[in-house]
């Protein structure tokens, strides 16, 4: 907290009279359910996501230095389809299977060099209070392809500048707070470039998404209603209903101008497996009209072994290398090849892996949703073996196998709880955050959990991150 204020953000709050308290815990509550801040379960049913009663707070300095480093290692990452093209190495590292191949090679050749947007939330660990924020910063993983929380993120905000941060601005009347950049603009002004660099005058722009798709955030009715209130033309769409008429891209009677699209490469690929029509959809990428393109396709958890395999690595600018190796996890892909550990030296992977289990973490390759994850240290050497054996056996394209990632301690923070009593304390949290960057802004998603692994489909929770001054 900033050293002005002589306070902690948990001092403020806790120093709000009780009652007015506890009547903050019921609307920030309320706020949420009225918001539709929701997660739908795999079953179909749909919890409202907690959130975090006090904001976590960033300064402006912090949010220059993150967006920065951001854009870099998405710039670097715009370079993984050609390299994924023309080195068999990458080829190894970020395995697709035939099907996706085809599609990849038709259309990455077909686009060539024309730009391409990636819309990316890096998931990192990161600690705006401590003296060593920026040492402590450490990307987990990149999710490039339907990103979560671009409505989430900015209503978390707004829920908590309406609410709280009045409440402890009477507290400490020098509390400035202001809201990050809105994701919903970002992606906004992602859309217009993207629409404007490939020569169209419109906008209009079709949220792909299969028909009747169970599980998960349900943001794009929302980020339609955002974009129609900013004179853009919208609507959700089933791939399979995109069509071409006349030459153009068409969702129904509306034209379209850019997809956006909900769903990686091998669920249309599975879609066209069992005889559903793709034709439109595909046109769109060879159009080059679909955000994220075929460039962030590239997103499995291995893409860090491309990042921190020092032979690639030294292929990338300087800058982008001293990000590598002070932000990026070492992750190798789990099979049996020789590689270099995270000092640099030469090793025999699987033997160097058992014997160093409690500097790791298990990961699926391809999944999300925080299945399936082995934290070495928090496992006995029985469990870990078990794991390595099951991740060696794993060689499927389709779910790329399992990676093995540098372990970092997930931050803790105390966050003020409302017991079943009435009574207000501080427990403690494990928070990460999913940064997403573009050259206007940053802003950045917030979660919390009581598990080691954070993910709000794993009963995790939402954390407003606010500016201070």
């Amino acid at each position: 907290m900033d050293a002005r204020l002589g306070r902690t953000i948990n001092d403020i709050f806790l120093a709000i009279p009780p009652a007015e308290a506890r009547e903050l815990f019921a609307r920030v509550r309320e706020e949420a359910e009225a918001a539709q801040i929701t997660y739908e379960d795999d079953d179909g049913a749909s919890q409202v996501v907690p959130i975090l009663i006090r904001p976590r707070v960033i300064r402006p300095d912090q949010e220059a230095y993150f967006q920065r480093i951001c854009l870099d290692l998405d710039r670097a990452m715009g370079r993984l389809a050609k390299l994924y093209l023309h080195d068999e190495r990458v080829r190894e590292m970020l395995p697709f299977d035939e099907r996706e191949d085809r599609w990849l090679r038709e259309v990455l050749t077909r686009v060539g060099d024309q730009p391409q947007t990636v819309i990316a939330r890096l998931d990192a660990n990161a600690d705006f209070a401590a003296d060593d924020w920026d040492g402590q910063f450490h990307f987990f993983e990149t999710n490039s392809v339907g990103v979560g929380g671009m409505y989430y993120a900015p209503k978390v905000s707004e829920i908590l500048m309406k609410v709280v941060v009045p409440a402890m601005q009477r507290v400490v009347p020098g509390l400035v707070l202001r809201p990050q950049a809105d994701m919903r603009q970002l992606l906004h002004e992602q859309l217009t470039t993207h629409a404007r660099q490939t020569g169209r005058t419109r906008v209009n722009t079709a949220f792909v998404q299969e028909r009747g798709l169970v599980g998960g955030p349900n943001e794009f009715p929302f980020l339609v209603e955002y974009l129609q209130a900013h004179g853009i033309s919208a609507v959700i769409c089933d791939p399979r209903d995109l069509e071409v008429r006349g030459g153009e891209l068409h969702c129904g009677e509306l034209p379209i101008d850019v997809v956006y699209r909900d769903g990686e490469l091998a669920m249309f690929v599975e879609m066209e497996a069992q005889g559903d029509d793709l034709t439109g959809l595909r046109h769109a990428f060879l159009e080059n009209q679909v955000v994220s393109s075929f460039a962030g396709e590239f997103d499995h958890k291995s893409t860090f072994e491309v990042l921190t395999t020092p032979d690639i690595a030294s292929t990338f600018t300087v800058r982008q290398q001293r990000i590598f190796r002070h932000h990026v996890l070492w992750t190798r892909r789990v099979r049996d090849v020789r590689t270099t550990d995270p000092d640099g030296q030469d090793i025999d992977l699987v033997p160097w892996l058992r014997r160093n289990k409690d500097r790791l973490v298990l990961k699926p390759n391809r999944s999300f949703g925080g299945h399936g994850i082995v934290v070495g240290p928090h496992v006995d050497l029985s469990q870990w073996d078990d794991a390595l054996a099951a991740a060696m056996a794993d060689t499927s394209a389709e779910t790329g196998g399992v990676v093995a990632q540098r372990y970092v301690d997930v931050r803790v923070k105390d966050f003020p709880v409302l017991g079943e009593d009435g009574s207000i304390a501080l427990e403690e949290f494990y928070v990460v955050c999913g940064f997403l960057a573009t050259p206007r802004g940053i802003s950045i998603l917030g979660r919390a959990s009581k598990k080691r692994v954070v993910n709000v489909g794993q009963r995790g929770g939402l954390t407003g991150i606010l500016v201070l001054g």
